[in-house]
């Protein structure tokens, strides 16, 4: 027998919270993109830079996934969704610089981040703060998607130039 870890007993408290499963799907993203990224022995700068961005997104995701609670779940979601759409963008704005093998990881953390934001700004959408503020709660959440299916779609043009 094995102790229960913090996911199983999330699960068996009646499921995830709101929020927590497209959170961590984003950071699995970002932690695609820092594996995509470490091929070069020495390392470029480029892949340096790209490595460590990936790296702090994905322990920024990490952090709002523990703390998509209460009151402040549809912030903890929104900063979510932005951070989700920064890793498609690193992600796919790094695609053509990349060997092939690679290339397709990040094709997939592009897909897995975009899906990401997409999941959070329609969380957002149904939860969202009332009066004026939410009306810029939802610009921000859907400009994060916006950017996230871009990212997507650039990532489905390399994939067709790639063969």
């Amino acid at each position: 027998m094995h102790a229960m870890v913090g996911r199983e007993q999330e699960e068996a408290a009646g499921g995830l919270r709101r929020g927590v499963a497209p959170l961590r799907g984003a950071a699995l993203a970002a932690g695609l993109l820092e594996e995509a990224w470490s091929f070069p022995e020495p390392p470029s700068l480029r892949a340096t830079v790209t490595r460590e961005l990936a790296r702090s997104l994905r322990a920024e995701l990490e952090a709002l996934a523990e703390t998509v609670d209460g009151p402040s779940a549809v912030d903890v979601e929104l900063e979510g969704a932005l951070r989700a759409a920064d890793v498609a963008n690193l992600a796919a704005a790094s695609l053509g610089e990349l060997p092939e093998e690679n290339a397709r990881a990040a094709v997939a953390a592009t897909h897995l981040a975009a899906g990401a934001a997409r999941a959070l700004r329609a969380l957002i959408g149904e939860a969202g703060p009332g009066g004026e503020r939410a009306e810029y709660v939802l610009k921000d959440a859907r400009g994060a998607a916006w950017r996230a299916g871009l990212a997507a779609r650039q990532a489905d043009e390399f994939l067709e130039g790639t063969g």
